[in-house]
């Protein structure tokens, strides 16, 4: 494993990462997760260096426009022309992303004026709010035509006149308007309107279903008024339309569709066709009974006609896993439906289930100490050569348990008849 790590970095100039090992060799990956707690030990352990990605520059990138000069030259020029350089000015009134190159190349806006030699400039006075303020930018906003609502209105303007009137109608009452006239909520539908509007669709050529009628007028008002939507429909004296706007299949173009495959060969439909069939005509047999066309039936499998398709996937390399239920049932055994079709046996490594004892339980004991999956090769080796698991655990608690003999000193030396001769 180390060995090829280092000859795969040999090759791509002496440095290696999980997704280049990945890439060429996706075992070799596998195994260093295994046997080492992260890519980079085995990196150490095979003395290769790890390639690392550069870091990446979000503020400095190359071909960023903004620079410490350019945030200077920007702000004298906005100093010049007796515009406002506060963060709130910058921010609402640009240019676009002065304040944040600022902060990024100058260590902030302040340091950037400091800079550019401008003055902090002084802070902006409010206009204090009064009643007659409040009833005069009122008033003046009625002369200009422009919308009163409490929603459309400025929302400093509406909150200094709840906080002076109370509320919003008690300052247009204080200017003379009334609140009914310019609110923008209207009042409930009439099953009249709602009809109209119904009519109107239709005329427009829009097909009248819920999902269009959802955006001319609130679904829950004509169930209020009509009971349903059908209902509405028909109280305006249009047929409903039954087919969606999107449905491209009708029973006459299925049919079409259906014969024209059956002459080209093909039994399998699309998905879409498919769809389409259950919808019509419920199931796929009745569809090809409209067409005219016999039904399929699946003729069962013979050992003449599975020989002859085990050896056309064969030629043309495609699994035969379909076919499992039929050759063990005419077989008994996929190998020897294979071996009657003259194809050679799928080659497969032994692992793990042809292991001797003693190298099945170091494998256990290993994985066991690390707390790792036992894995299906391993269990079926055990279970094989122990009969269960439970065996084979007891068997490799056994053979830990058991203490090792000492070890023989090089001093002593054993005779024949087994007594130790002292030098």
């Amino acid at each position: 494993m180390v060995a090829r790590l280092r000859a795969l970095a040999a090759q791509h100039g002496g440095m290696v990462s999980p997704g280049l090992v990945g890439s060429h060799d996706g075992a070799l990956l596998r195994s260093v997760r295994l046997h080492f707690a992260s890519f980079a030990m085995a990196c150490r352990a095979a003395r290769v260096a790890l390639a690392r990605r550069a870091p990446r520059s979000v503020l400095r990138r190359p071909g960023a426009v903004w620079s410490r000069a350019r945030v200077v030259r920007e702000l004298r020029r906005l100093d010049a022309e007796g515009a406002s350089t506060g963060w709130a000015e910058l921010m609402q009134r640009g240019p676009a992303g002065l304040v944040g190159a600022a902060a990024a190349y100058a260590g902030g806006l302040q340091r950037a004026r400091a800079a550019a030699g401008i003055a902090r400039p002084g802070r902006r006075r409010r206009a204090r709010w009064d009643h007659a303020a409040i009833v005069g930018a009122i008033a003046e906003r009625a002369r200009a035509g422009l919308a009163l609502a409490s929603s459309k209105a400025p929302q400093r303007l509406v909150a200094a006149a709840r906080w002076h009137f109370g509320s919003w109608e008690a300052a247009l009452a204080a200017a003379g308007i009334d609140a009914a006239e310019v609110r923008l909520q209207r009042g409930r539908y009439t099953e009249a309107e709602i009809l109209e509007r119904i009519r109107a669709m239709a005329r427009d050529g829009t097909p009248v279903r819920s999902s269009t009628l959802r955006g001319v007028v609130k679904l829950d008002t004509v169930r209020r008024l009509f009971g349903s939507v059908d209902a509405a429909i028909r109280a305006a004296g249009i047929a409903q339309v039954v087919a969606h706007g999107n449905q491209t299949w009708s029973r006459e173009r299925v049919i079409e569709e259906l014969t024209a495959r059956a002459a080209r060969g093909e039994t399998r439909l699309t998905r879409g066709l498919e769809r389409a069939v259950q919808l019509h005509f419920g199931a796929a047999r009745e569809a090809r009974a409209a067409a005219g066309l016999s039904p399929l039936v699946r003729a069962p499998w013979t050992r003449p006609s599975l020989i002859r398709e085990l050896q056309r996937r064969a030629r043309r390399g495609e699994s035969a896993r379909t076919l499992w239920g039929a050759c063990t049932r005419l077989f008994g055994s996929v190998a020897a439906a294979r071996r009657a079709a003259r194809l050679p046996a799928p080659r497969r490594s032994a692992g793990m289930a042809a292991w001797d004892r003693r190298a099945l339980l170091r494998e256990l004991r290993r994985r066991l100490a690390a707390r790792q999956q036992l894995g299906r090769g391993l269990t079926a080796g055990l279970r094989r050569a122990f009969g269960s698991l439970a065996a084979a655990r007891a068997a490799a608690r056994a053979r830990s348990a058991a203490p090792d003999p000492p070890p023989r000193s090089p001093r002593h030396a054993r005779r024949g008849d087994g007594k130790v001769q002292r030098p």
